[in-house]
């Protein structure tokens, strides 16, 4: 999966293909890849419209963050320097040794703003 998806996503994908599985035997395997580090769940905010939690890939990908439209749900992936320097200085501050982190900046997205304040 290139893209953003949740386990229905891939439920339907497998099953077009003539996979027969079950969602319990995709959040399974979703778990499994989550420890083996080869996905991650991308967007903590549940996305109640599609079903749940959405995940993405990592195997291979620089890490970035995410900026989610709260009205539309729209996903835009981010990487700002300053941002990996902060979060590194909190986690030294406390005594931590920062292993992974995941950041999620939800609000409205210029589309959604834009319909907001047209007639």
């Amino acid at each position: 999966m290139k893209d953003h998806f949740h386990a229905d996503h891939l439920l339907k994908l497998l099953k077009d293909q003539g996979y027969a599985l079950s969602l319990v035997t995709i959040y399974r395997n979703l778990a499994l890849l989550i420890e083996a580090g080869i996905i991650r769940r991308a967007v903590v905010q549940e996305d109640t419209r599609s079903g749940g939690a959405w995940y993405e890939h990592t195997w291979g990908h620089e890490h970035h963050d995410h900026l989610v439209c709260s009205r539309c749900g729209t996903k835009r992936e981010f990487v700002y320097p300053a941002i990996e320097v902060l979060q590194e200085a909190v986690a030294r501050e406390h005594g931590f040794t920062l292993e992974r982190h995941h950041l999620e900046l939800v609000g409205i997205c210029p589309e959604c703003r834009g319909r907001e304040v047209a007639p």
